[in-house]
């Protein structure tokens, strides 16, 4: 079976050539893979633009008032479990901002494994925009989560039935947000990992614990994904303490090149203007 690369996006006439980069450069390095984009309330227009490029795609129709980052939780779920047994693997990114330099599967054990993310290399309490987010959404978890390592949403794999139900709670726990941002996806997420250990108080062992999903964190040493908004040489790099914090966990700052998956290259203009002409 294949493996899926898949991702979300609207205003698709208006960001062709951003899904084309995303599709190109994951094409380049994956032999056996697939690209499906779920295609959010697309026109006429973006229907022709996506079979004039040939990109397959799967429509969906929604009339929610939520962010796309919020809303394409479920429906990508829903995909996920209609079509499970067409893939080995899945691979779910936000589609504008990814690209990738080598095979990103090669890394993914799905036998020992059924999600796959990537942190970021610093913790909550030292990032303020995830903070925000926390606190605005979900604030009776801002003091549980200061020392958890940030993980991105914008880069998940995982089997492709238990993807659909990773997915699926992610969006039960943005059910519960307080609606104080308009992009709750991450923290959702950061909260599952979280409590993805929990006790088991009906087990006669008193120290039964239970993994709702076998998870494998991927570190910046893992060279599988890098999120350039904190991994790499943005303006916030150094002056809000992203490279000693890393440097001091990790022991290294890291190079983009040496990653399978580049996120959030767009940040940094050097960067973009050096993917952009890798895949042109």
């Amino acid at each position: 079976m294949k493996n899926l690369l898949t991702g979300v996006c609207n205003n698709i006439t208006q960001h062709i050539d951003k899904i084309l980069l995303w599709k190109n450069s994951f094409e380049s390095v994956v032999d056996n893979g697939e690209v499906v984009l779920i295609a959010y309330n697309p026109s006429p227009n973006d229907i022709e633009v996506l079979k004039q490029n040939n990109i397959t795609y799967h429509g969906i129709k929604e009339n929610s008032s939520e962010t796309v980052n919020n809303m394409r939780l479920l429906p990508m779920s829903e995909f996920l479990k209609d079509n499970f047994n067409n893939y080995s693997k899945v691979l779910y990114t936000d589609v504008f901002d990814v690209a990738f330099t080598k095979d990103p599967f090669q890394k993914l054990d799905t036998d020992n494994y059924d999600i796959f993310v990537a942190g970021e290399g610093i913790v909550h309490n030292s990032e303020p925009w995830n903070m925000d987010v926390m606190a605005k959404c979900f604030p009776q978890y801002v003091q549980a989560i200061k020392q958890y390592e940030i993980f991105c949403s914008g880069v998940i794999a995982g089997k492709p039935l238990e993807l659909s139900r990773w997915l699926k709670a992610m969006n039960d726990i943005c059910l519960t947000s307080k609606k104080g941002h308009d992009i709750e996806d991450q923290a959702a997420m950061n909260i599952l990992i979280m409590q993805n250990v929990y006790y088991d108080k009906e087990s006669s062992n008193t120290n039964t614990f239970i993994e709702r999903f076998k998870i494998k964190y991927f570190n910046l040493k893992d060279n599988w994904a890098i999120h350039l908004a904190t991994g790499g040489p943005t303006q916030f790099f150094e002056p809000w303490g992203f490279k000693n914090s890393i440097l001091k966990r990790y022991g290294i700052v890291p190079n983009w090149k040496d990653y399978d998956i580049v996120h959030q290259f767009n940040r940094i203009p050097e960067i973009h203007k050096e993917i952009i002409k890798r895949y042109e």
